[in-house]
């Protein structure tokens, strides 16, 4: 038998299919067995405040594809079209990064995508992180 299967912390929370549930007071596995059933862990989601670059605003928009909040038809492309935009940026470190994502998308593999999307999320902040000190010293610079 095959499937997702989620190892469950005590009073961990999660959703499936639009519904938040939470795992009692000791540790479980539950095996999702239904492909087309929409999971994510509570402790990964974003909260919209902190939604704030744009490989957040992608996870965003797939987690709330994830929680029913969004709907493919309408959410796919957009995401798609961010994701062509964010293709230069993240190919220096990986070419297949974000077709891999575009991929998953396509597929309705939005648990998957999430899961790729953290190790890009890592990348944005690396990124982020490196053009604030070319730009702090560069502010700090003092000519004569």
């Amino acid at each position: 038998m095959s499937g997702l299967v989620l190892k469950i912390a005590p009073g961990e929370r999660f959703i499936v299919n639009g519904a938040v549930l939470e795992n009692g007071d000791r540790p479980a596995r539950i095996r999702i067995t239904d492909s087309n059933a929409r999971v994510l862990r509570c402790r990964d989601a974003l909260h919209p405040t902190d939604v704030n670059t744009p490989v957040k605003r992608v996870y965003y928009a797939i987690q709330l594809l994830i929680t029913g909040d969004l709907k493919d038809t309408d959410t796919v492309p957009a995401i798609d079209a961010e994701c062509v935009k964010l293709l230069d940026v993240f190919k220096v470190f990986d070419a297949e990064l974000i077709p891999s994502l575009r991929s998953m998308l396509s597929r309705g593999n939005y648990y998957s995508a999430l899961c790729h999307l953290r190790q890009i999320l890592e990348l944005e902040e690396e990124l982020m992180t490196h053009a604030s000190l070319r730009s702090g010293g560069a502010g700090n610079a003092k000519v004569a």
